[in-house]
């Protein structure tokens, strides 16, 4: 029984030895893995916001202009204002995700209320049609990536 006794204390500090370092490392692995997830959001949560706000007020801007121009008539215009409505149109374009199905409808509910605008008093009812419908999914797609936004935060 003596003889055990050394034995086994040489096994347990062997075994000591051994997974003593390979659990710190998967302790440590998992707290980088933790803190870069952590960090992750608290980076991405801000960006995300920074997008929604611009895209509103993309949209703001060209929906309000195209309106403003619907109901102030069409001989006045100017270039430079179908320039800034097709700049705007841009940045909207280059901000939505394609991969989404209510970007894309909200991109071509855009061209299509620009393409009526642009046609003039004889496409007014489509102007009048798709208008509230730019509005609606702007809205929907803005509160959804709201609501992602304060999920990003609430998990941190």
């Amino acid at each position: 029984m003596i003889e055990i006794i050394p034995v086994l204390s040489l096994v347990i500090a062997l075994l000591a030895v051994i997974f003593g370092p390979l659990i710190s490392l998967r302790i440590a692995r998992r707290q980088v893995v933790s803190s870069l997830i952590v960090a992750n959001k608290q980076i991405v949560a801000p960006m995300r916001q920074v997008w929604i706000n611009n895209l509103r007020d993309q949209i703001s801007e060209i929906s309000s202009s195209a309106l403003h121009y619907h109901l102030t008539g069409y001989e006045d215009r100017e270039d430079n204002e179908y320039k800034r409505l097709a700049e705007l149109e841009g940045k909207i374009s280059l901000m939505l995700n394609f991969k989404e199905e209510d970007h894309k409808r909200l991109h071509d509910s855009i061209r299509e209320m620009l393409s009526a605008l642009y046609k003039g008093k004889e496409d007014d009812h489509a102007f009048v049609a798709v208008h509230p419908k730019v509005m609606v999914l702007a809205r929907d797609i803005l509160k959804r990536e709201w609501d992602r936004v304060k999920e990003e935060i609430k998990e941190t």
